[in-house]
């Protein structure tokens, strides 16, 4: 064994933000001002609210502050509340490389931490890409084994190792204890993927978990407890008991050369990731040849083995379920030529416009793309019309991606979008100067009240 959980910690202790690269700092500003925007988006939503009432009766110490609301509850129900709200509508960031949301995982927590602590906004900042760098290179060493078998979620078994360690270095703890809170860490891993099967809207706190655990097993680690070693790479650590096929090697490779945060995706879509690749393929198809939803006979759309189960509902019956079928959201791009919030609703749902369109469209595995892609996910998608002809788009970079990525101006546009009929735009748009140059503000606490409403 090469101890990789204690050169983790380590490394999560020591990284300096002189050592990050200015395009690395760049996209964790971007990730924390997607982040932000869609928690103010998100707070409103059934499933935030029933989070947010439920944690708001417990009351308690005023520690931190509650996005949008501006009430001031403990850090583990801040932190719980927070990330809710930005994962609540399948429009945060995610990560194909190593997979999993971290800005719902680790943010809030490390965001409570800073305010209740009058931490500095670069004292947040590095300790957020430490925290993202452990929590991507433990998704890598893992990928894509435990999405084949089909779980548990790569968020809520490996997201609370990144929650965990950010906000043990924002308490001050030194790497043993970074290295106590992850072996602590272990014992809250898990979470099954029935949700991409049978809806529900408990996925909407998969983050959320991550959080309120992260913060739990570095207090505990502060206050003394102990973990054990090697809970990473050890006979009953997380990657040999939840992979057959793991790559312990990859939790410290290239450490400096290589940051798990160039993978970042940055969502325009709200729906799941994997889907994005096809509404892409879509709508290229749509405006190259001019078809309407009226032309179509089928559609196919193939995925490789590692995401083809998860996005296929075909009947869904919830907000959820539509938000992780291939069908329905492909129905939509048609028919309104957009995927964003407004239109995943129950009405569109029971639409049987919506409906009959989505019974034409078939997902299968694509074996061409399970040989040639790994660490994106790509789709191809084949349109045939009620005339004959067959189109096909194959898509490996869908909008978002790395490879394909979104600048920070539309970030900053998504923000707004989210956020401008809330606080106002006034209020917004010091809310994100205030963001955009956050390693040079003093005190983080001065940014949340610039995130509740009036």
């Amino acid at each position: 064994m090469a101890h990789e959980t204690r050169q983790l910690a380590a490394f999560a202790r020591e990284l300096a933000y002189e050592d990050i690269p200015p395009h690395v700092r760049t996209l964790a500003i971007d990730n924390l001002v997607d982040q932000l925007g869609c928690q103010i988006g998100g707070a409103e939503l059934p499933w935030s609210q029933q989070v947010y009432e439920t944690y708001r009766r417990a009351s308690g110490a005023a520690e931190a502050t509650v996005i949008r609301y501006g009430a001031r509850l403990p850090l583990t129900a801040t932190a719980f509340i927070n990330s809710t709200f930005g994962h609540a509508f399948e429009y945060d960031d995610a990560n194909p490389f190593f997979q999993g949301h971290p800005g719902v995982e680790f943010m809030s927590p490390m965001l409570s931490v800073a305010e209740r602590d009058h931490l500095s906004g670069r004292e947040l900042l590095t300790a957020f890409i430490a925290a993202y760098e452990l929590r991507g290179r433990i998704g890598w060493a893992m990928s894509p084994e435990m999405g084949l078998h089909g779980g548990p979620q790569f968020s809520t078994a490996c997201g609370v190792f990144g929650a965990a360690a950010g906000v043990a270095r924002l308490l001050g703890l030194p790497a043993s204890g970074i290295e106590n809170a992850l072996g602590i860490a272990g014992s809250y891993s898990g979470g099954l993927m029935q949700y991409d099967q049978g809806g529900g809207s408990v996925k909407r706190i998969h983050g959320a978990i991550c959080a309120i655990n992260g913060i739990q097993a570095a207090q505990l680690a502060q206050a003394g407890m102990t973990g054990p070693e090697e809970i990473l790479e050890g006979k009953r650590g997380l990657l040999r008991i939840y992979c057959s096929v793991f790559r312990p090697e990859r939790l410290t490779a290239d450490f400096g050369k290589r940051w798990m945060i160039e993978h970042a995706m940055f969502k325009p879509y709200s729906c799941c990731g994997v889907q994005h690749g096809a509404i892409d393929g879509l709508k290229k198809i749509v405006a190259a040849h001019r078809i309407k939803a009226t032309d179509v006979e089928s559609i196919r759309v193939g995925y490789n083995k590692n995401w083809v189960h998860h996005c296929a509902i075909t009947e869904p019956h919830d907000v959820l379920g539509m938000q992780f079928s291939t069908a329905y959201s492909l129905a939509i791009t048609l028919l309104t030529g957009r995927n964003t919030p407004s239109v995943y609703t129950l009405q569109t749902l029971n639409d049987p416009e919506v409906r009959a369109l989505a019974e034409r469209v078939q997902v299968y595995e694509d074996d061409e793309l399970t040989r040639k892609y790994v660490g994106v996910v790509p789709a191809r998608t084949d349109v045939r019309t009620k005339a004959g002809a067959v189109f096909s788009e194959l898509v490996v970079d869908s909008r978002g991606t790395a490879g394909a990525p979104l600048s920070s101006a539309e970030i900053d546009d998504k923000f707004r979008a989210q956020v401008e009929g809330v606080i106002g735009a006034q209020k917004c748009e010091t809310a994100l100067s205030m963001l955009r140059t956050i390693d040079s503000v003093a005190d983080a606490a001065q940014l949340f009240p610039l995130l509740v409403q009036a």
